[in-house]
């Protein structure tokens, strides 16, 4: 009896106490939701504050007319070059004749006095922005580059800019441009390599100078250090054949053979093989010869003809010039896009232009055998016919 009396009321008191919980852990969840909007809202003013001390500008707050190619709040230059980054236009934008008025400039400040260099490497933050991805601190690490470059603001110490360096596809050119223009001595760039071991540096190394035999080995080292890719190592190797071919002739040439096939960077593939080139003798043609039919990269099939008619190497490559124009080689795709390519007819291509335009000029060359000649007009003759096979698969449907 006591049980069921005593029962509605122990239910009643547990569902209040549910409620109750509930209620906490909603109140509890809109303070954390409001702490996490305030938290947004102060970072977005800090990201705005900096962007203004760099001496960029919103664009929503422009007042002139721009060409917006109707995306309001980006600034376009032409139908294909925005000028804005993430609806902030770049301080050197901002401080032409351009997009604000003279008024303006004088109620902003406008052009900022350069900051001290430490100031624009304190605004560098690659780690958080590689965890945010927020587009003001893109905005902001981009500004600082450009203006450290624009304003010409000298380093206090070498390679100072490898102290916020992280690895990173989208900002390792700007790194690599600051320690260009740096001019790195060899036992400076060196000493760097060992207190940062950043890979980068090694695009940015000189020539070894007489002398300098500490900075010799660190190169013999770099070339033989089988944990950097290829590209790397072929850095060092390069300076050191061009510093003594007699000695590193042999190396050099069996790091050539070995690796440019292998090499994952594109450009990187286009240096070893122009490097294989100018060694010249059949093992190392043999290596480019492949390369100009199998490279899965269009541009490297087209860096390899180019540096064929800067050589005059042309006659040497015949036949897989043959595959190419017979459109027998493995496919490939484009790395690169510049531009809109030659102006073309029906039926041609960017490559039918490229080694039309090859053979054409090696026909011209001094001392040529009959039978390069012959092969020259042979490959020519297959790419017209290759183009009038293009013309009537397109036409074929109408003329039937």
């Amino acid at each position: 009896m006591l049980k069921s009396i005593c029962y509605p009321y122990a239910l009643m008191f547990c569902l209040a106490g549910v409620c109750l919980d509930s209620v906490i852990a909603e109140e509890r969840q809109q303070e954390s939701a409001a702490s996490v909007s305030a938290n947004l809202r102060t970072q977005t003013q800090k990201y705005e504050a900096l962007l203004y001390e760099l001496g960029a500008f919103p664009v929503l707050k422009l007042t002139r007319a721009y060409d917006d190619q109707g995306r309001p709040g980006e600034v376009y230059a032409s139908k294909w070059t925005r000028v804005d980054v993430h609806g902030w236009l770049p301080p050197e934008i901002v401080r032409t004749k351009s997009y604000l008025t003279e008024s303006e400039k004088e109620r902003y400040g406008i052009p900022k006095t350069p900051l001290p260099y430490q100031r624009y490497l304190s605004m560098i933050d690659i780690g958080t922005y590689q965890k945010t991805k927020d587009p003001l601190l893109h905005s902001i690490i981009q500004f600082a580059f450009e203006e450290l470059r624009e304003r010409k603001v000298k380093s206090p110490t070498p390679g100072a800019i490898l102290s916020v360096y992280q690895p990173s596809p989208e900002w390792d050119h700007y790194f690599l441009w600051q320690l260009k223009t740096e001019q790195l001595s060899g036992p400076v760039a060196a000493s760097l390599y060992q207190r940062y071991r950043v890979p980068l540096l090694l695009r940015c190394l000189p020539p070894p100078e007489k002398g300098q035999d500490e900075y010799t080995l660190f190169l013999e080292q770099i070339s033989s250090d089988k944990t950097l890719h290829a590209g790397y190592r072929f850095e060092a190797y390069k300076l050191l054949y061009e510093w003594d071919q007699e000695k590193y002739l042999t190396g050099y040439k069996e790091f050539l053979i070995k690796h440019t096939e292998q090499t994952p960077d594109v450009l990187d593939r286009c240096f070893l093989n122009e490097a294989l080139l100018k060694l010249g003798g059949e093992d190392c043609f043999a290596v480019v010869r492949r390369g100009l039919i199998n490279d899965p990269i269009y541009d490297v099939r087209t860096s390899i003809l180019s540096d064929l008619k800067e050589l005059e190497l042309t006659h040497r490559f015949l036949d897989p010039i043959q595959v190419l124009a017979e459109e027998r080689a493995k496919e490939c795709r484009r790395y690169w896009f510049f531009g809109n390519g030659p102006g073309m007819d029906v039926g041609e291509t960017e490559m039918y232009h490229i080694l039309k335009e090859l053979l054409q000029a090696t026909r011209q060359q001094q001392n040529l055998s009959g039978d390069s000649l012959r092969q020259i007009q042979h490959a020519l003759a297959t790419l017209e016919a290759k183009k009038l096979e293009r013309v009537e698969r397109k036409f074929r449907p109408v003329l039937k």
